[in-house]
């Protein structure tokens, strides 16, 4: 998984719109880019969010309404 594909993959579990696919949430969590939320949701841990940089801007709120 590049970078480009770990982004996209971010992207997917925080923006609403979009689907996440497959296994992703997993490769991301093994490589602690998220954290599982949850019996199948996962959320961007720092790192991930660094990672997504600009492109996450949008949808890091300062608070993580996801919070179980």
């Amino acid at each position: 998984m590049t970078d480009a594909d770990q982004i996209e993959a971010l992207l997917d579990i925080v923006d609403d719109s979009r689907t996440p696919q497959g296994d992703a949430g997993e490769q991301l969590a093994v490589r602690g880019l998220v954290e599982r939320r949850g019996k199948a949701g996962f959320w961007p841990t720092n790192a991930g969010w660094n990672l997504m940089s600009a492109r996450g801007r949008p949808f890091d709120t300062g608070s993580d309404i996801r919070r179980a």
